[in-house]
């Protein structure tokens, strides 16, 4: 069996001596080629490239924007996904049952790859963009460009970055005050306007440290998308939100919140500008997004 070993370099909570273990580890049990991603976007063309060339399994080192690229290059194909956690999060592995520690999640992805244990997923797309677990648009979107526009303060606060760009984005970025995103169904009814518009494709939606954050409570990997949309609503009324959601998912009763599940598309969209994010990655400015779940998308060794 072939399979490709890809790395960030630049990942949080990985090391040379943490990759050199993990590669002397698949290599015991596949033909292994190992590389390194350089740039944005450069784990996608490798991993097409690989495909192309007839590659068995792939396994993707580093955190949920590794993941997210290599994932672009595996939709509809039968190649086998690994991801070993090597960034803050996770959110992704970790959503599959896997260990939040890259050794021991080798360990498990081989005992899956011997037993050729895999399962099909369904991944969600956002305009031509693919996600495993999570998007956002317009405020949840703003936090992550807040953070990418400050990569060294990510770099040495790590999950502290997006707690502190949350508050700063809730008291003083654009459009703070004012619902602006229109909900359009499938069938042509509309809903909103929201403040605040986040889609899932698994719960939890994120994690903060260990905390599991159950935005959308009765997303699965197995179903279609959920989406939680806030409307005006108070800074105690948003605490008490976020209160349940690291409690018990009863956040989606609140007043002033829609709760809709399983929803094979539909499309966000805005009078003005604003940005997308997909898997915790900062996606551009858009007028409107059309989302849709797409069954059995990607195989995964789970």
């Amino acid at each position: 069996m072939r399979a490709l070993l890809l790395f960030n370099p630049n990942a949080t909570t990985t090391d040379d001596r943490v990759r050199d273990v993990i590669a002397s580890a698949l290599a015991s049990a596949v033909e292994l080629d190992v590389q390194p991603t350089k740039q944005r976007g450069h784990a996608t063309h490798i991993v097409a490239g690989a495909v192309h060339e007839g590659v068995d399994a792939v396994f993707a080192l580093g955190g949920d924007g590794t993941a997210n690229e290599v994932l672009q290059a595996l939709v509809g194909t039968d190649v086998r996904l690994g991801i070993i956690p090597g960034g803050g999060a996770n959110v992704l592995a970790r959503s599959l049952g896997l260990p939040n520690d890259a050794v021991a999640a080798t360990s498990v992805l081989l005992e899956h790859l011997r037993a050729d244990r895999t399962r099909r997923i369904t991944l969600g797309r956002a305009n031509e963009r693919w996600f495993g677990f999570n998007a956002g648009f317009g405020f949840d979107a703003a936090v992550v460009r807040h953070v990418e526009q400050h990569p060294q303060v990510k770099r040495v606060f790590r999950q502290a970055a997006f707690v502190a760009s949350t508050t700063r984005e809730w008291f003083v970025g654009e459009g703070r005050g004012c619902p602006r995103i229109t909900l359009h169904h499938a069938d042509g009814s509309v809903a909103g306007p929201y403040l605040v518009a986040v889609v899932a494709n698994t719960d939890p939606y994120t994690f903060l440290g260990p905390r599991p954050m159950h935005v959308h409570p009765r997303a699965s990997f197995d179903l279609g998308l959920d989406l939680v949309g806030i409307r005006r609503v108070s800074t105690v009324a948003l605490l008490r939100i976020l209160n349940r959601v690291f409690r018990d998912g009863e956040h989606v009763r609140a007043k002033g919140l829609d709760y809709v599940h399983d929803l094979a598309a539909f499309t966000l969209s805005s009078p003005e500008p604003l940005p997308l994010m997909v898997d915790g990655d900062y996606s551009g400015e858009h007028l409107q997004v059309t989302f849709a779940a797409v069954p059995d998308a990607l195989r995964v060794l789970a």
